[in-house]
């Protein structure tokens, strides 16, 4: 009873000793409660790019200030941040940057929004023939898959593994891989080696790291041609 009587007391009053956490300020802080940093007010509209998600997203790029609604926004939003870091879009005005930018932007802040997935499907199509758009593309959905994955994993190593060997006559050979005529309807694939187009880019600029998207892009399909043969 009288350590309840004495905590009460020291709530509204110095304590004796100095020691106590409690002062004159207790009943003052349990009543007057902090504000959190949630919105106080409904956030106003502003000007972002048309091809931002916005109130059917889990974030909404269309109200308030967008830039602080992911980490480094001012690098990763349209902008003067991005723009500096993509001196190819200088002076282009957000909402008419090229697709391949909007779907790169969208897959680093809005993966798993509509928007996405509309802008993909239409650069998927544009890639078509286009070598150098591919790679791009590719880039981009590599990133999106270890975004989802949580983690990038690299592909399992069989190494130690036992091995069976066959032997056969070779059918077809593509990127993909390579069919046999005795095993019909079975392809099998390079170990770990990528054959796509974002994967050839990389191994051609790890050889020449002074080339030119398209140039890069003509030796992607030199090296596919010459799988092919």
């Amino acid at each position: 009873m009288l350590r309840e009587v004495w905590h009460q007391c020291s709530a509204v009053g110095p304590s004796v000793s100095g020691t106590e956490p409690f002062g004159y300020t207790e009943p003052f802080r349990r009543f007057v409660q902090r504000e959190s940093f949630s919105p106080q007010a409904n956030e106003i509209p502003n000007t972002a790019p048309s091809w931002l998600p916005g109130d059917d997203c889990y974030t909404n790029f269309h109200v308030g200030d967008p830039y602080i609604k992911v980490d480094q926004g001012f690098a990763r939003l349209p902008g003067a941040g991005y723009e500096a870091l993509h001196p190819e879009l200088k002076d282009v005005n957000p909402e008419d940057y090229p697709d391949i930018h909007k779907m790169a932007i969208l897959a680093d802040v809005a993966p798993y929004s509509r928007e996405y997935h509309n802008i993909r499907q239409r650069v998927a199509q544009q890639a078509k023939g286009d070598t150098e758009l591919e790679i791009e593309y590719e880039k981009v959905m590599n990133r999106v898959k270890q975004t989802r994955e949580s983690i990038i994993r690299m592909n399992d190593r069989h190494f130690t593994a036992p091995v069976d060997e066959i032997a056969g006559t070779v059918d077809e050979v593509s990127s993909g891989g390579i069919t046999l005529n005795e095993y019909p309807g079975r392809r099998f694939q390079f170990s770990s080696v990528g054959m796509s187009a974002a994967d050839l880019s990389a191994r051609i600029l790890g050889e020449h790291n002074d080339m030119t998207r398209s140039e890069v892009a003509l030796q992607v399909d030199r090296r596919r041609g010459a799988v092919q043969e």
